[in-house]
């Protein structure tokens, strides 16, 4: 394993992983940059109404980054950190990218964080976690234009179906993820309930409705209804695994 983080540390993969994250990091600026462009031309939003959204999107940032912050230490001792930074910097999900090194590590017969994880588990988890966070950027690349005009022909014909469609989606997605945090499940009947992380998961749902409502009075808490949505969800977690222990 020593000779394992040797290797994932070592400075060929930091040079790799930097340069990867840099291509994102240009993406990203690039995108802004159109974006306020796009925006003084036809004079979409105010520079009140900008500084709202930088707010609101620092704010509702700081959240999930606390809770891939935790995921990706893990990972750092098990993978290294140009490995952990390239994947995570790349896709955003620390989660997954635990399971697919775990997945290509068992696929070689090891186990992360044992003397088994050799070098050729190593390389296997890196495959995986690449190969499993493609799926992502191929789907994006072939079907976002198709996407864009089947959006335009629904926005003429039907443009309430846009807006049921944009509300459940969000709702369909975040009850799916929490129902694999909560639910550990091999086959139909073979189905275990995580009740702390089932207790998490209804916590936070709560939290973010009961802050959306009270935003109507208080715009403030709209904004900070993510981060407060998580961090109740992560103590209501920790209290019940300690109270069911």
């Amino acid at each position: 394993m020593e000779q394992v983080l040797q290797t994932a540390n070592g400075m060929a993969l930091w040079l790799f992983a930097l340069l990867v994250v840099s291509i994102v990091v240009v993406q990203a600026l690039m995108f802004l940059r159109m974006t306020l462009n796009f925006s003084n031309r036809f004079g979409i939003l105010t520079p009140a109404e900008r500084g709202i959204v930088y707010k609101t999107a620092t704010i509702n940032s700081i959240g999930p980054a606390i809770a891939v912050f935790f995921v990706a230490v893990t990972l750092v001792a098990m993978v290294g950190g140009p490995v952990t930074l390239m994947r995570v910097g790349v896709i955003g999900s620390a989660v997954f990218e635990f399971v697919a090194a775990d997945q290509g590590a068992k696929a070689v017969g090891a186990e992360l964080g044992t003397d088994s994880y050799t070098l050729e588990a190593f390389t296997a988890s890196v495959w995986v976690m690449t190969l499993g966070g493609m799926g992502w950027l191929i789907s994006t690349f072939f079907m976002t234009k198709s996407l864009d005009r089947a959006q335009d022909r629904m926005s003429a014909s039907n443009p309430a179906l846009i807006r049921a469609i944009g509300t459940a989606t969000p709702i369909a997605i975040f009850s799916l993820l929490g129902a694999n945090a909560a639910i550990d499940k091999s086959w139909l009947s073979n189905v275990t309930v995580a009740t702390d992380d089932l207790i998490a998961t209804i916590s936070a749902a709560a939290a973010m409705i009961l802050l959306h409502a009270a935003g109507k009075h208080r715009a403030w808490l709209r904004e900070w209804a993510v981060g407060f949505a998580l961090i109740g969800g992560l103590a209501a977690g920790y209290i019940a695994s300690h109270a069911l222990a």
